[in-house]
């Protein structure tokens, strides 16, 4: 499988990959051979016989932008060097203003584009802080039959879009609202992009995971749109985007007051783990306990649910991390017993995090997809993956009921 070009790749990094790939070859190590099997003389070749050929520099440069997806070492430089530069309300810049401790896939493109446009907008907010202010860090959506309710959206109607209105929140709170335009009328679109990249206003958007939309040209006849993205970035036909939509922050009201913001999300973390179902879809931790259900279910086959379900369910429980860090940070604003009840929700959270982390660890460190769960869901393993989810969702359970009780009293 290609994998997406990382934001903003650099020309020399991608040469020095190609050359340790070489060196690998060229050192008998058997793991290069997974990666040279891309080039059409060794596809159904055994280890011994590729690691016995001689292998080209520019072989491996081929093997690299296969890697990437694209046909030739020449056309991944070319489009290595079209890519436009990062700027200081990047996805690149909100990542690297984020704390060292925030956990691998807790972050997502939609959650990381709204950042950056709020940080724009004056806002000082970092990714762990939103991630959990904005409830995110606090919800769960699942529903082994239908992927729908991994979905993540920007802008919706609480009443209408359940879960989907969960990146609306916070914005809402500090003044701004949405304006709007959907990839299904590229036309709209084309100028809705042009006008705020001249204008450096920050555009986020939906489409696969989100992100900042931060670059426009037209080339070869294309209209095309540069994503800064963590899934999926680089240039998009505006043809073929998916239809959902694009949007950028507008200021329409004052702030309101950080203690009033703060008592919200407060509200608001309860409610997300309290959720009811949406559209059959259970939320909060009725879905966590739906998707414990369906892991320790050995007639349930993860491989055949599309990749980004996987990576959006894991996404969750790895922000549980942010929810640790948020309450820490608001136990020290509060005072009297509800000081003493979020600090607790604090460190429950703190357990859960590292519950949901061994259960990570136990289906495979990296890129959480279907075909790994399912591997790991041996007759032998799945009590061992059962019981890291249980005590992860029990700790959580406390938490909920300790920010209940911080509420009642603030």
């Amino acid at each position: 499988m290609s994998r997406s070009l990382p934001h903003h790749p650099n020309l020399e990094h991608l040469k020095k990959s190609a050359k340790r790939l070489l060196a690998a070859h060229r050192g008998g190590n058997p793991q290069s051979c997974q990666f040279l099997r891309r080039l059409p003389r060794f596809t159904d070749a055994p280890d011994e016989e590729i690691l016995a050929a001689r292998v080209s520099l520019a072989e491996v440069q081929r093997v690299v932008a296969l890697h990437f997806g694209f046909t030739s070492w020449a056309k991944l430089k070319e489009e290595v060097e079209g890519q436009p530069e990062s700027g200081p309300y990047s996805v690149d810049a909100v990542v690297e203003r984020c704390s060292e401790d925030i956990p691998e896939y807790a972050g997502a493109g939609v959650p990381l584009g709204v950042v950056a446009a709020l940080n724009h907008g004056g806002v000082g907010i970092d990714f762990m802080e939103f991630a959990a202010a904005s409830g995110w860090a606090f919800s769960f959506g699942y529903w082994y039959d239908d992927v729908s309710p991994a979905h993540m959206g920007v802008r919706g109607d609480p009443k209408a879009d359940g879960p989907f209105e969960v990146f609306a929140f916070l914005p809402l709170q500090y003044g701004f609202d949405y304006e709007m335009a959907r990839t299904a009328e590229p036309d709209t679109v084309w100028t809705f992009v042009q006008q705020r990249v001249d204008a450096k206003i920050p555009i986020m958007s939906e489409h696969m995971d989100g992100g900042l939309i931060s670059a426009y040209r037209e080339k070869n006849g294309r209209r095309q749109l540069f994503f800064d993205a963590t899934v999926a970035g680089g240039w998009i036909d505006v043809d073929k985007l998916h239809p959902y939509a694009v949007y950028s922050l507008v200021k329409v009201r004052e702030a309101r007051a950080p203690e009033e913001i703060r008592r919200a999300a407060l509200e608001r973390a309860v409610g997300r783990s309290r959720a009811e179902p949406w559209h059959a879809a259970p939320q909060g931790l009725a879905a966590l306990r739906a998707y414990l259900t369906d892991v320790s279910d050995a007639t349930r086959d993860f491989a055949n649910v599309q990749d980004w379900f996987c990576w959006a369910a894991f996404e969750r429980l790895m922000a549980r991390r942010c929810a640790e860090v948020w309450l820490r940070a608001v136990a020290g604003e509060v005072e009297g017993a509800a000081r003493t009840q979020v600090a607790e929700a604090a460190a429950r959270y703190g357990s859960a995090f590292q519950s949901y982390e061994r259960f990570r660890s136990e289906v495979q460190i990296g890129p959480p997809t279907p075909d790994r769960l399912q591997r790991a869901r041996t007759p032998e393993r799945i009590s061992v993956l059962e019981e890291h989810l249980r005590q992860g969702i029990a700790a959580e359970e406390a938490g909920t009921e300790a920010l209940e009780r911080a509420v009642a009293v603030l």
